[in-house]
């Protein structure tokens, strides 16, 4: 090789350190270093982002020909490496801090690595009670093992290299598992050849590891894991994320469990409130049911929060619930009520609002019961109030009720024609029932949502 093609070769090698640093973008770079091989009859070959350089006339090159090659082929590829490496490193950076979400931020974090690890498969664990449990992880299908994987679990009482690595907090470099007297043989994993497992370490404590796999021998090198260290501080905050969002998840799911189990309950203890009236009064059986769906109707028409509609659905599944403290001989009386009896029957709406008051946890129904009798004119019972000092709910369960007992048989009378009770409600409309809520009830009637 003559001293002009050294001296070009040696110009090649100083332009490509001043090019990168004043190249950004990695195309741009590639494009201005090939402008420069022409110079010497180079070409710039990519594959599986690695750079080779060559001659299209390899016959023509010596050993000096071939060692500035390699030279700058290094050149070439470290730059690269450091510049897919800082562009990983920001923008998994950037998800972190945006909250995207665990999953996907490790999923991006395997498929990112690759570029400056090559590697068979690698995974992402989370460590709890000396056992690994996988959260993400890459390149098991090649071997059809990704259904495994996903159902393994890896106890350090089982694998020494978990052991170890928990145990020292370093890295494992396993070069060959052929010649590692420790490596343990699973059918699913005897493809693997080399071995990387690396702990995740967050406020001195060890959340997990981050593993690669290759399936040939010396797949790794030591500086691999120079290259993982930086991005173990990202990896650690994120699986203390994933920590918490799984212990908030598990919270969720067991609160959500047990609020439904106890609505069962409760609903249950207000279905069996409402039965044991009826079983004391057999001729109203299924009335309290029946002005509870007609209540609820009105209150969804009315527009009322679903907070309200849950207060009203109890209250007239119980509004009779005062009748407890009745004679049965007076609720069950085939005749006519005389002055004493209907004076029995009216307080209760006060038995019942009594009753209620004392239970913390729906004593807020407890008004409405009371008021159920009221009228807005003041005719009404216990209180004889008026107007707005009735409560929404009770002025609903008042049109409700009125017109499932008039079309309901009773021991001293048969069961009124609809149409009665119809203009019972439109006649008193303003005067005894509030116009809105007949107003409601009338229109869901017409429209077939109160099916009688």
């Amino acid at each position: 090789m003559n001293e002009e093609k050294i001296l070009e070769y040696l110009k090649i090698i100083s332009k490509i350190k001043e090019e990168e640093k004043n190249f950004e973008n990695v195309e741009d770079f590639i494009f201005n270093i090939q402008n420069l091989l022409k110079k010497v009859s180079l070409k710039i070959f990519i594959e599986k982002n690695k750079i080779t350089v060559s001659s299209e006339n390899l016959e023509n090159l010596d050993k000096k020909d071939n060692l500035f090659i390699h030279i700058i082929t290094e050149d070439v590829n470290q730059f690269l490496e450091g510049k897919n490496y800082s562009n990983l490193f920001n923008e998994l950076t950037i998800s972190l801090i945006e909250q995207k979400n665990v999953e996907d931020l490790l999923d991006a974090i395997l498929e990112k690595l690759e570029k400056i690890i090559p590697y068979t498969s690698a995974n992402i664990a989370l460590l709890e009670n000396d056992a690994l449990y996988y959260l993400s992880f890459r390149g098991y299908e090649k071997y059809g093992v990704e259904d495994f994987m996903r159902n393994f679990k890896m106890d350090k009482r089982e694998f020494y290299t978990l052991k170890t690595v928990m145990e020292t907090q370093k890295p494992l470099f396993v070069e060959n598992t052929d010649e590692y007297p420790n490596w343990v043989i699973i059918p699913e994993t005897q493809w693997i050849k080399s071995h990387l497992m690396i702990p995740i370490i967050y406020e001195n404590k060890i959340l997990g590891l981050i593993s690669f796999d290759s399936d040939t021998p010396y797949g790794f090198k030591e500086e691999d894991i120079e290259k993982v260290y930086p991005l173990l501080p990202l990896l650690g905050i994120a699986l203390e994320n994933a920590k918490l969002y799984e212990k908030l998840k598990k919270e969720l799911e067991e609160r959500i469990i047990a609020e439904e189990k106890y609505k069962r309950s409760f609903y249950q203890i207000v279905k069996l409130a409402s039965d044991i009236v009826e079983m004391k009064d057999p001729y109203t059986s299924g009335h309290q049911k029946r002005v509870a769906r007609i209540s609820v109707i009105i209150g969804k028409e009315l527009g009322l929060s679903q907070e309200k509609i849950r207060a009203l659905a109890i209250s007239s599944l119980l509004h009779d619930i005062g009748k407890i403290g009745i004679p049965s001989e007076i609720l069950n009386k085939p005749s006519s009520l005389n002055p004493l009896e209907r004076r029995f029957i009216n307080i209760h709406p006060e038995i019942g609002y009594n009753l209620l008051r004392k239970i913390e946890i729906i004593s807020d129904i407890a008004p409405i019961v009371y008021q159920h009798h009221e009228r807005i004119n003041g005719s009404g019972y216990p209180k004889g109030l008026k107007g707005e000092e009735i409560l929404l709910e009770a002025k609903i369960i008042g049109v409700a009720d009125v017109f499932e007992a008039m079309t309901s048989h009773r021991p001293y009378r048969s069961a009124l024609p609809i149409d009665m009770a119809i203009k019972e409600l439109v006649e008193n409309k303003g005067t005894l029932y509030d116009p809105d809520v007949v107003d409601a009830f009338l229109k869901s009637l017409k429209e077939g949502r109160i099916i009688l």
